[in-house]
């Protein structure tokens, strides 16, 4: 009995998306450019000519991992409105996507510091949206001085996101170590209370 339409789209997105995972892995480990179809073809456990099937080339499958991570790590991250609190809560939720989601940070954060490679996949700003709120918020709160702030904020996620994500056993630090700093930076640069001053206040 020949495949309903439905059924053929699902094993599509199945496919589809065992490629980008096998891709994934191979572009966090080795790295984007030391990785060829070929080998992605294998830890996939398809034929090469399958992935052209799905991506235009190697760029095509970059592209597709890069969005569709964006859109996982993005979602429900930051609300438009955004106060000193529900700022806090999302970067503590950031921290946690960051590890469910560790290949492909590693992936992300090595091809920013890679002249050129993100740029000549086309635009990305729009899978960006939801931090323009981030933008925003730090704008209204900081004035002329968010630019610095944002720089600032940027500069220490993106730095404890790679002692997090890369080195050996020696050098590299917990998570859930590196989230507590920033949470606590961020509680004392907007003179928030944080969980264990509000734990004492309450008993």
């Amino acid at each position: 009995m020949p495949r309903t339409k439905e059924q053929n789209e699902a094993i599509r997105t199945e496919k589809k998306q065992i490629i980008m995972d096998a891709a994934l892995e191979l572009f966090a480990e080795a790295g984007y450019v030391h990785t060829s179809i070929e080998q992605i073809a294998r830890q996939a456990g398809v034929a090469k000519g399958l992935i052209y099937t799905y991506f235009k080339s190697k760029d095509d499958l970059l592209y597709n991992i890069l969005t569709s991570g964006i859109d996982r790590m993005s979602e429900g991250l930051f609300p438009e409105h955004l106060t000193p609190e529900t700022f806090v809560e999302s970067v503590e939720r950031m921290f946690d996507k960051i590890t469910i989601q560790k290949n492909f940070f590693k992936l992300y954060t090595a091809l920013s510091v890679q002249p050129g490679v993100v740029q000549r996949l086309g635009p990305l700003a729009d899978a960006n949206r939801p931090f323009h709120s981030m933008v925003e918020f730090y704008n209204r709160h900081f004035g002329e001085r968010a630019l610095k702030e944002l720089l600032l904020m940027s500069t220490l996620s993106k730095g404890f996101s790679i002692l997090a994500l890369f080195g050996d056993r020696q050098s590299t630090l917990p998570m859930d170590m590196l989230k507590e700093s920033i949470v606590d930076f961020l509680h004392e640069k907007f003179g928030l209370t944080n969980r264990e001053e509000k734990t004492e206040k309450s008993e």
